[in-house]
């Protein structure tokens, strides 16, 4: 049975609002947008937000030092178009975990109180007839707009598979700590080479602005520091295959990596006074 004919037997038998999604793409999908939930003491940000389109809906996230955003496909009934509740943090996580033995489709039905956009429970009936709740509460859907965050233009960037920079990453990660942050710093030197701290990135297609390349290939293109805890966070909750494409716009501006299934994630730099 497709999403299509599935929706509608929903709304036949149920006055509920609903969307149907790819199970296993949707959960991989949270599972990577939830590293962003802030861990902190800001309630709004604690949630993953969901924005519904006609025929996909968005996801994303942010604790204000990383975002994630990813768009996926979807049935959505015409009630629900246009607006948007929230996925607790917590309850999304958990749900994730296991993305393949949710079955093939996963039907979702945002309550909100009323006609507001206060969402009260989100439930989950996946492909083996399982339910899960996730009761907000009465938790508003308010969620700030992040489209401001993400810089519109590109001076540098690069790709790199994951299965390469994770285990650098990861051991980068053992020679720093929480006290400085886990601070590291990324080097683009002499129009060709990508190294963070003393590592070489075996990258590809290097983007450098024109105005930033350095003559007779000697010096440094650009520099950025940030917290390399943050980034290996995001980079493990890829495919293993996967070649990502990390672009920067200034030493003191977020860099973003963009996935191939068109996801995103945002890491904002540390600022050094």
């Amino acid at each position: 049975m497709n999403t299509k004919t599935l929706l509608n037997n929903v709304a036949t038998s149920s006055n509920d609002n609903a969307i149907i999604v790819d199970a296993k793409e949707f959960l991989k999908t949270l599972k990577f947008v939830a590293v962003a939930v802030c861990k902190g003491w800001r309630a709004t940000l604690k949630n993953v937000h969901v924005r519904v389109g006609k025929d996909e809906i968005t996801l994303e996230a942010t604790d204000s030092h990383i975002l994630t955003r990813v768009k996926v496909a979807a049935a959505v009934s015409d009630e629900l178009v246009g607006r948007g509740f929230v996925i607790s943090g917590k309850f999304a996580k958990n749900l994730s975990k296991t993305p393949t033995k949710h079955g093939k489709e996963l039907m979702i039905k945002p309550l909100f109180y009323e006609d507001t956009e206060t969402t009260v429970k989100v439930i989950f009936l996946d492909g083996n007839g399982e339910t899960f709740i996730d009761d907000l509460f009465g938790e508003n859907s308010y969620y700030p707009e992040v489209d401001r965050l993400i810089p519109e233009r590109k001076d540098f960037g690069f790709e790199v598979q994951k299965k390469e920079l994770l285990p650098i990453l990861k051991k980068l990660k053992k020679t720093t700590d929480a006290k400085s942050n886990y601070k590291v710093h990324l080097e683009i030197l002499d129009n060709s080479t990508v190294k963070i701290d003393d590592e070489e990135i075996q990258q590809r297609n290097l983007y450098i602005k024109d105005a930033y390349k350095v003559r007779e290939r000697t010096g440094r293109n650009f520099e950025i520091n940030f917290n390399v805890k943050f980034l290996v966070d995001l980079v493990q909750k890829c495919d293993n295959r996967e070649f990502l494409k990390f672009g920067f716009s200034g030493t003191l501006r977020p860099f973003t990596i963009s996935r191939e299934n068109g996801g995103l994630g945002l890491v904002c730099p540390i600022r050094l006074y």
